[in-house]
């Protein structure tokens, strides 16, 4: 279905209101030019009543009221055609003129009224002179202000109907000047929504500034979204190429080896890739997940204390396994405003970097204070630190001598959690030597303070004697 142009619900909008007016002031027009036109032929025949009685000769009006009346000439022009009548205060006819028709002589106050004769209406005015001696009556026919009223109609109207006839073109020119920049709007969002250019401008009416400011923020939301979607494309076909070429590699020579310890170590090489694949997998789309939020939807109030440790206690096994002593210390209150399961994949992420670049047999610490407004939580370890500050964060990147099977991509995961809470993570070196991470977070007041506490460290068995 066709749908209709805003420029033509416009005209209809716009021309049927105006021409509705037109209407209206054309009768209004017509109205006052025919009461114009009555007073004005009403004041002609007044003005010629008292035209006649002060030029009467003196003669006639001495005349006796027994002699017959004096007829009065007819005018040849037929614009000029008026009919008088004089009467003496007897009622008898002195002065008549043969057009008008015969009227009744019925003195009173002076007034107007309309007769018929001879298939014409006439108007007639009647009065009686100063003195109360004559009475006279002046008429003309209404067929001469008909015409004057015609004509006068023709003088205004006509200028009014071409002037309606211009208004369709004056409204179709201002609305195609005013839709200019909704027309420059739609051919900008008629292409790829992705290589729109941005919409609001200064030049733009104020009506559409809400419309382009929320166009250009779903622009820009979208194309966050494609890009993230094509950097999580990119990353796992990078990250993945090479690990599968070697699962596959390996899993071809376990097939073809020659006795059952080389397939052996053949397979377990196999299952260490699948191990990493698998880790890196759910790194990469936790990442995407994370990246993808635009607010935190399950955020509410939370202690930071139980969330470390849960995942101390979580991580205790791996950093045994290596001899390494891992402990909690939490000093003040320890309440944000968050997501307990984002902070707790942040911290898991710490961790696990701290057990793989810790030392065998070291020790890590994870500590939680509150401090000027902020929560602060601080995990070192005594591992060889960070090389190279200006890359961490990069994702795939792993620094030089690093142990395990490490991603590249915990501090990247970290630094979107972070800021999603609206926090910052800062860089160092621990007092060991190591490295240490600091998230700072926004504190939550409480009318209480817990008293510090101090998690038992997982420490490793001693060696036996």
């Amino acid at each position: 279905m066709k749908r209709p142009a805003l420029s033509r619900r416009l005209m209809v909008w716009v021309g049927v209101p105006v021409v509705l007016l037109w209407l209206v002031a054309a009768a209004w027009v017509a109205m006052e030019t025919a009461h114009e036109a009555d007073e004005m032929f009403d004041q002609q025949l007044m003005r010629t009543a008292s035209s006649v009685l002060a030029v009467m000769p003196a003669k006639l009006r001495a005349r006796s009221s027994r002699v017959p009346g004096q007829e009065l000439p007819r005018s040849g022009r037929e614009e000029d055609h008026l009919a008088i009548t004089v009467h003496d205060r007897y009622g008898h006819r002195i002065v008549y003129s043969t057009e008008l028709p015969t009227l009744v002589f019925d003195p009173g106050p002076a007034h107007f009224h309309t007769v018929a004769h001879q298939g014409r209406r006439w108007r007639v005015y009647q009065r009686w002179d100063a003195a109360q001696r004559y009475w006279i009556q002046v008429a003309a026919p209404l067929d001469e202000r008909d015409e004057l009223l015609q004509s006068v109609a023709r003088a205004l109207l006509l200028p009014l109907l071409a002037i309606l006839l211009l208004v369709p073109l004056a409204i179709w020119l201002g609305l195609w000047m005013g839709l200019r920049p909704l027309r420059a709007l739609s051919r900008s969002v008629s292409g790829p929504l992705t290589r729109t250019p941005r919409l609001t401008r200064d030049d733009l009416p104020a009506e559409l500034v809400p419309l382009t400011t929320a166009l250009d923020t779903l622009v820009s939301d979208l194309r966050g979204t494609l890009e993230r979607e094509r950097r999580f494309t990119a990353d796992a076909a990078h990250e993945l190429r090479n690990p599968l070429a070697v699962l596959r590699l390996e899993l071809d020579l376990a097939g073809v080896a020659a006795d059952t310890a080389a397939r052996a170590d053949h397979l377990q090489r196999a299952r260490t890739g699948l191990q990493r694949m698998e880790r890196l997998v759910a790194q990469l789309l936790t990442l995407a997940r994370v990246e993808n939020l635009e607010s935190l939807g399950d955020a509410g109030p939370l202690q930071l204390e139980s969330v470390a440790s849960q995942v101390v206690g979580e991580a205790g096994e791996r950093a045994v396994a290596r001899g390494i002593s891992l402990g909690l210390d939490v000093r003040g209150n320890s309440w944000v405003q968050g997501s307990d399961g984002l902070l707790a994949v942040a911290l898991q992420n710490l961790v696990d970097n701290a057990i793989r670049h810790a030392r065998d047999n070291g020790e890590i610490s994870v500590g939680i204070e509150h401090r000027d407004g902020s929560v602060e939580l601080v995990v070192d370890d005594d591992g060889p630190g960070f090389p190279d500050t200006a890359r961490l964060g990069e994702r795939f990147h792993r620094p030089e001598g690093s142990i395990g099977v490490g991603t590249g991509l915990g501090l990247s995961i970290v630094e979107a959690i972070v800021a999603l809470h609206q926090g910052r993570i800062e860089l160092d070196r621990s007092p060991a030597g190591g490295a240490r991470v600091r998230l700072s977070l926004p504190a939550l007041n409480r009318s209480s303070s817990p008293a510090p506490t101090t998690r038992p460290r997982v420490s490793p068995p001693p060696d036996p004697a």
